[in-house]
């Protein structure tokens, strides 16, 4: 790792250095962005702002070209410490932030039993939020007017963690942003259905590979991913087997895309797979359009006819086309 930690002795050998960097740089995205004063630095320095049983100040040094910035670690504590990141001016735009992310990633959880590290930044800093995103640190919260900036409105903060799990073992996590159920779970012939319950992995797999969609199936993780990120998705389980889904990709306003509507071949021909799509639009009852691309297959064509989809081709009398590219 090309840039280490430094502790800071901020009442000791380090007073002069850290008045020198925050009186001597500008912070654009931070709420403090023209610095501070030196009185104000010797007032963070006395009232333990830099160094207490919280919060602890690092310097970061590159081992080829020194000190590059510096980062406090906040709610130590916690078990979600929070951190600022400073790197010098005349270093930034070169690739350092990946870097000094790890560093402090490394230290919190190499040195800390914290479960997870989280920082923000204002919406608008999309430098720092492309290095969250390179770092493999996942956006979890979206504060609307919630960072000040002076002399005009206040910008959103965003906010980024990194789980303890992640770090160790370099796999993202992730998080499914549309978690609430727009229905109950219901019961039907021993079939029950679920909204926004997310299946493991392995049930995935398990479900595509019954089907036969490999395609889907080569690529665990992003099929993992794709189903986690849709708008709705709707499961049905027999004595807790995942044996049918059904989901959907939607701009919430206008249009909403039917995908993936799988039922296991054991249990096809029941009325499950109407079931699902039924229930998967229940969230999306005043949507303009609804689409679905699906095989060429006259079993298919009927099935959906019969729930009031029209096809789309330049056979028939709508105007309208369908493409897909793959």
């Amino acid at each position: 790792m090309s840039i280490t930690l430094k502790r800071i002795d901020p009442t000791g050998t380090d007073t002069d250095d850290l008045i020198e960097f925050f009186t001597t740089q500008q912070f654009p995205f931070h709420v403090d962005s023209e610095g501070y004063s030196s009185k104000t630095v010797r007032e963070r320095i006395e009232t333990g702002h830099f160094l207490n049983e919280e919060n602890e100040s690092f310097w970061l040094d590159h081992d080829r070209l020194g000190r590059v910035g510096f980062t406090r670690l906040e709610g130590l504590r916690d078990d979600t410490p929070m951190f600022d990141l400073r790197l010098s001016t005349r270093f930034r735009g070169q690739g350092l932030g990946v870097e000094a992310l790890g560093a402090i990633a490394h230290h919190l959880f190499s040195t800390t039993k914290a479960g997870r590290l989280e920082g923000q930044t204002r919406d608008d800093n999309h430098a720092m939020r492309t290095v969250f995103e390179r770092s493999g640190w996942t956006k979890e919260a979206h504060y609307r007017q919630a960072w000040p900036v002076s002399g005009e409105s206040p910008r959103d903060s965003v906010a980024y963690a990194i789980l303890r799990e992640e770090w160790s073992t370099g796999r993202e996590l992730g998080l499914q942003w549309h978690d609430r159920p727009h229905f109950r779970e219901h019961t039907r012939s021993n079939i029950t259905f679920t909204s926004n319950v997310m299946p493991s992995l392995e049930e995935l797999l398990t479900l595509y590979g019954a089907v036969g969609w490999s395609a889907y199936t080569t690529d665990p993780l992003r099929l993992q991913r794709s189903v986690r990120e849709s708008a709705h998705i709707v499961c049905a389980w027999n004595n807790g087997a995942l044996i049918g889904s059904a989901r959907i990709v939607s701009d919430f306003g206008t249009l909403v895309y039917l995908q993936d509507v799988l039922v296991d071949p054991q249990f096809q021909r029941r009325g499950i797979g109407t079931e699902l799509i039924s229930r998967v639009l229940v969230p999306f009852a005043d949507i303009r359009q609804t689409v679905l691309l699906t095989d060429a297959d006259p079993r298919l064509t009927d099935f959906y006819t019969a729930l009031n989809f029209r096809e789309v081709s330049p056979r028939s009398a709508s105007p309208l086309r369908a493409f897909i590219r793959n």
